[in-house]
C-alpha cells in the first residue's frame, strides 16, 4: 500500500504505521525548519516516514534506523521512492547512539521512551521525544515509579503533570553527563506527549537546572497545588487535608517563546492555530480543571475565558491550555479560583 504524507510517498508493507501521528509530524518538519539544516538520528525509523519527510520538507541530513530487519528493507525501498540516499542501520537504538555521534537525535517509540534516553543524552545536541505511555507520566503510581522514578498519581488537570514529569525525567538524566536541557516546545495532544529541547554541556548550567526541578503538592479533597522544591516541608493544606507531593518534575518553562515565534512564521491554518495556544500559555507549572473545581463548591462552570479575564484584572498571571478547553494555568491559590468561581 502507498500512502502520501506531506511530500513523501511511502509504502508499509506491515512496519507500524499511525496516521494519528501525521499532524505531529507536520509539526515537526516546522520545528526541523526553524532548526535549520543538520544531521538527525531518526532513532526508530519504522516505515521512516519522518526522516524522509524531513529530508523533503525541512532540508535535512537524515540517518536512519530500525531494529528490526524487515523494517530497514521498507526503509531502503521508501528511500528510492523518494529519490533519496542516506544511511539507514539495523541496530539497537540505545547502542547506535552512544558509539555514534549525531547532532539531533529524535526518538519516537511505540509506549515509553524511557530506556532510549539516557543514550541519546551521550552525544546530542537536540533531543526530540514522543510519550504514548501516558499512565505512567500522569496517572499510575507503580508504572510512574518504574520507567520514571517519579511518584504520580491522577489530578484534575493530567496533561499538564505529564509533560512535566517527562521533561524532569529527561533533565534529570542529562544531568549524569553535566549537561542542562532547555525546552523549545512541548505539547500534549489526544494520546501522546511530544518534547524538543536543546542540550548544553556546562557543569554551571547544569546546577542551575536543578532550580527547575521539584515537586508540586497536590491536596486530593480540594484540588489546592503547591509548587515544592527539593528539601522543602509540605504544609497541611487550608482544607485541612495532607497534600500529596507529585514528582520530581521539570518545574521551568515548556517552551522558548522566540523559538516558537520563528514556528508560528512557518505556520498556518491548525498548525498556527494549536501553535498561538502554545505560547499563549503562560510559563507557570500549575493548572486546574474549572469544571473539576465547580463540581466541589456546586456551581455551574462559567467560561475559561471569563475565568481568566477575571484572574488577570486581579493582578494574576493566568491562560487557557494548549491541551484542554476546559482547564487553566495560574498562579492564584485555590482560594482565589473558588472565590471567581463562586
Amino acid at each position: 500500500m502507498l500512502v502520501v504524507e506531506g511530500k513523501a510517498k511511502i509504502i508499509v508493507d506491515g512496519a507500524f504505521y499511525n496516521p494519528k501521528m501525521s499532524f505531529c509530524r507536520d509539526l515537526d518538519m516546522l520545528i526541523f525548519s526553524t532548526l535549520g539544516k543538520h544531521k538527525i538520528l531518526d532513532a526508530l525509523s519504522a516505515t521512516g516516514v519522518r526522516g524522509i519527510r524531513a529530508m523533503l520538507e525541512a532540508d535535512c541530513e537524515v540517518a536512519f534506523n530500525d531494529a528490526n530487519p524487515k523494517a530497514v528493507e521498507i526503509i531502503k525501498k521508501n528511500l528510492e521512492i523518494n529519490n533519496l540516499s542516506a544511511e539507514v542501520f539495523c541496530s539497537d537504538a540505545s547502542i547506535l547512539m552512544r558509539t555514534k555521534k549525531f547532532e539531533h537525535v529524535d526518538i519516537d517509540p511505540f509506549g515509553s521512551p524511557a530506556n532510549f534516553i539516557e543514550s541519546a543524552c551521550v552525544h546530542s545536541k537536540f533531543l526530540s521525544v514522543t510519550a504514548t505511555d501516558l499512565e505512567a507520566l500522569c496517572c499510575k503510581t507503580s508504572a510512574g515509579l518504574r520507567k520514571y522514578s517519579a511518584f504520580v498519581l491522577k489530578t484534575d488537570v493530567p496533561h499538564e503533570i505529564g509533560l512535566r514529569v517527562l521533561l524532569g525525567f529527561i533533565a534529570k538524566t542529562a544531568l549524569r553527563f553535566e549537561k542542562a536541557i532547555y525546552p523549545l516546545i512541548s505539547w500534549a495532544k489526544e494520546h501522546y506527549y511530544r518534547v524538543h529541547v536543546k542540550i548544553k554541556r556546562s557543569s554551571s548550567e547544569a546546577t542551575k537546572t536543578l532550580e527547575k526541578i521539584g515537586y508540586i503538592s497536590f491536596c486530593r479533597k480540594c484540588f489546592a497545588k503547591r509548587i515544592t522544591k527539593f528539601g522543602e516541608t509540605v504544609e497541611t493544606c487550608r482544607c485541612g487535608d495532607r497534600p500529596i507531593l507529585i514528582g520530581p518534575l521539570w518545574l521551568g518553562e515548556l517552551k522558548n517563546r522566540d523559538f516558537v515565534d520563528k514556528v508560528i512564521s512557518l505556520a498556518d491554518g491548525k498548525l498556527k492555530n494549536f501553535l498561538l495556544k502554545i505560547q499563549n500559555e503562560i510559563d507557570y507549572p500549575l493548572a486546574y480543571s474549572i469544571p473539576k473545581i465547580c463540581s466541589l463548591i456546586s456551581k455551574a462552570a462559567p467560561s475559561t475565558a471569563d475565568v481568566v479575564e477575571k484572574l488577570k484584572n486581579i493582578g494574576y498571571m493566568a491562560s487557557p491550555v494548549h491541551y484542554c478547553g476546559y482547564c487553566i494555568k495560574t498562579n492564584a491559590e485555590i482560594d482565589e479560583i473558588i472565590k471567581i468561581l463562586s
